[in-house]
């Protein structure tokens, strides 16, 4: 183990090791420990609108708050928190919000998720946490850091409070000493420009040779800058060497890459000799990526190991969403991810329940059994009260008398490949729209989420004779970039590819129907689903291909 890293593993552990053992001593009592962090919030808000209006001032446990407070979505929640930020009064909470986590919604309307400052030290000491529990991996702070994050700030909401990614916001105010321990300037998610961001993470990536750990909540960033390491090879390496970046860079982003020619020149023999550059090439030194491993995400690193030094660890980042840090993980041997229950009060709806619509009984922690997929619903102490996060997680195991969780999916009319986080009304919407532009009447039509190819695919069966349109695919696409800002900015950054199309033959919806009737599903209650996971599907539309 290098020096380096055990400096590293010294201070973030005399810093955030008595949290992590906190952590451990609750999970052997998680039931009084969620009491506990449910009366802290109740109380500190009862005041608020909100809570004057579901009565926190009188409820005394768990029962009491889920017959007092319905299951609300961001929706319901909408009306309180522009409010709040418009005109200072607590509606959702006492203390004000002092920046928004912004996040695409279920309509046009972006989420913004309230964040206090005490928020905003209850997510940097989770990352600390989590920071800490990555640094007992032998060598794996030993050199530096790659570490993608989202923009700091995007903008500011009408009231003047900035929005954007609370990881950026905390990435840019780490201390100094902290910071050059970074590849990548925190000032480069500020380049709006796609291809302008990721040459210039590119080229920072290739003139550091140290790196030992690269950090981003999805790996197809990695896949993504690797293709256009290889594709623009000359370009970047003379970039490399001269420290040159493009001219649209800001100068500040600019200043911060150095010339290293013989970097360059290590590269381009390994280049010369192979026709192509590995991130063993790059970074012979990488210990770890820490990402997320369910859901999706699994694809992007099975493609991804193949390019990673032998050994490489794939280290769960954990459940964490704009709404919720809904785990940490305590060990990354086992990436055995436990929840914070000191900070957050969960609940879980059974996911076959959720799903049938049923009065769903909701679980506490405590009551979760090993191996059984739950919906998630969480209190935070930022303003969201019994908040459906729409998120499905798997107990994985068990640390003391707590159940670790890893993510496995989004849950009911929702996919998510590469994070875009698409709705099924978003998708409604769209075809909608570009049925209405392009005179085309639909008999039947349903988007299948493709994680292997990072692509969505649309499959329509047109009423009557009617020939296929070409023009569709593309206005159905540019409808789901305005109507969800994350889905655009995956399909700027080129991590989802254009929506595909495949024109359908008469009678493919219902033999659709007839298969999904067989497979158990009701014929009096049947219901189309227009967005899945390819894989969910399981029906092949292919035979019903009719080519335009």
């Amino acid at each position: 183990m290098s020096p380096r890293h055990l400096i590293a593993k010294a201070g973030l552990a005399a810093m955030h090791g008595h949290r992590f053992r906190r952590l451990h001593a609750e999970a052997k009592s998680p039931a009084p420990a969620q009491q506990r962090v449910l009366s802290e919030i109740l109380a500190a808000n009862a005041d608020t609108a909100f809570g004057k209006r579901h009565g926190f001032d009188s409820i005394r446990n768990a029962a009491d708050y889920r017959r007092a407070v319905p299951v609300q979505s961001y929706e319901d929640l909408r009306d309180d928190i522009e409010a709040q930020e418009a005109s200072g009064e607590s509606r959702l909470t006492r203390e004000q919000p002092v920046y928004y986590n912004r996040t695409s919604g279920t309509v046009a309307a972006p989420k913004n998720i309230p964040v206090t400052e005490s928020g905003l030290k209850r997510i940097r000491g989770n990352q600390q946490l989590a920071a800490y529990s990555f640094s007992r991996w032998p060598g794996l702070f030993g050199g530096k850091m790659f570490a993608v994050t989202g923009a700091a700030v995007e903008g500011h909401m009408p009231g003047g409070t900035p929005f954007g990614s609370a990881s950026g916001l905390l990435y840019q105010n780490q201390p100094k000493l902290l910071r050059a321990r970074y590849v990548l300037p925190a000032e480069l998610t500020a380049i709006e420009d796609y291809e302008d961001r990721y040459l210039s993470m590119a080229a920072f990536g290739l003139s550091e040779s140290r790196v030992t750990v690269a950090a981003m909540p999805n790996s197809s960033t990695l896949l993504r800058l690797l293709d256009i390491v290889n594709r623009r090879a000359d370009e970047l390496l003379c970039t490399v060497a001269d420290g040159m970046l493009p001219s649209g860079v800001p100068p500040e982003v600019g200043a911060a890459l150095k010339p290293r020619p013989r970097r360059a020149v290590e590269l381009g023999r390994i280049w010369d000799a192979h026709g192509k550059l590995s991130y063993a090439d790059i970074w012979p030194g990488l210990t770890g990526l820490v990402t997320w491993t369910g859901g999706s995400c699994g694809v992007a690193i099975r493609n991804l190991v193949p390019t990673l030094t032998t050994g490489c660890a794939i280290i769960e980042l954990g459940y964490v969403a704009s709404e919720v840090h809904g785990t940490v993980n305590v060990d990354p041997w086992r990436n055995l991810c436990l929840p914070p229950l000191d900070h957050t009060f969960f609940e879980f709806a059974p996911r076959a329940d959720w799903e049938a619509d049923t009065d769903t009984e909701l679980l506490n922690l405590a009551d979760l059994e090993h191996g059984k997929d739950y919906y998630v619903i969480v209190t935070t102490a930022d303003g969201l009260y019994r908040y459906d996060m729409n998120d499905i997680v798997r107990v994985s195991g068990r640390i003391h008398d707590t159940p670790t969780l890893e993510f496995l999916q989004k849950g009911k009319g929702v996919t998510s490949i590469t994070g875009e986080k698409l709705h099924e009304v978003q998708v409604l919407n769209a075809v909608g729209e570009a049925l209405g532009k392009t005179n085309v009447e639909a008999e039947f039509f349903i988007v299948l989420a493709n994680p292997a190819t990072a692509s969505y695919t649309l499959y329509l069966e047109p009423r009557g004779d009617m020939a296929p349109v070409p023009r569709l695919a593309p206005l159905v696409d540019a409808a789901l970039r305005t109507g969800n800002i994350e889905y655009d900015g995956k399909r700027a950054s080129g991590r989802l590819g254009e929506l595909r199309m495949r024109w359908l033959t008469p009678g493919a919806g219902d033999a659709f129907r007839e298969h999904r009737v067989a497979g158990g599903q009701r014929d009096t209650q049947f219901k189309y689903l227009h967005l899945q996971l390819a894989e969910e599907c399981g029906f092949d539309f292919e035979p019903f291909h009719r080519p335009e």
